[in-house]
């Protein structure tokens, strides 16, 4: 019984864990910051369509982004983690309400799929991360399950 229920507290705790790494990095203002938890192969496809494949390359569209931004502000409309022994994938909708150095003011909804691997240190890393704008119509940042 006590076996169980430590699986399902260090359950819980990656969990918790790998939300409060996915919240950090969309928090973040810097290429470092946001790049803090990732492994140095880690995998990104984002926006705008870019695709990279270490931190360095990542480290400088963040920093080229964020330097054009007065504000940005991360909120998480839906979250999903599924954790299977060392892996553990983080799916969210995002609202990114963004204030330009120029003033205007934009308002994005972004669907993020972060996945990570649980290095031999116990740390969790970011292997692979995607981010993309749904194309085609307004959407309202709902998930339809079934």
């Amino acid at each position: 019984m006590s076996l169980t229920l430590s699986n399902k507290n260090n359950a819980n705790q990656n969990k918790e864990m790998l939300i409060s790494i996915v919240k950090a990095m969309a928090e973040s203002t810097t290429g470092k910051e946001s790049t803090k938890h990732w492994a140095n192969d880690a995998l990104w496809f984002d926006i705008p369509p870019f695709a990279s494949k270490g931190i360095q390359p990542a480290v400088k569209m963040f920093d080229s982004v964020f330097s054009n931004f007065k504000s940005c502000k991360v909120s998480f409309l839906e979250m999903d983690t599924i954790i299977a022994d060392n892996m553990g994938i983080v799916c969210s909708i995002q609202k990114v309400d963004m204030v330009f150095k120029n003033d205007i003011a934009k308002t994005i909804l972004v669907r993020q799929t972060d996945c990570f691997k649980k290095s031999d240190n116990n740390e969790w890393l970011l292997v692979h991360q995607h981010a993309s704008i749904p194309s085609g119509g307004e959407w309202d940042g709902k998930i339809i399950n079934q």
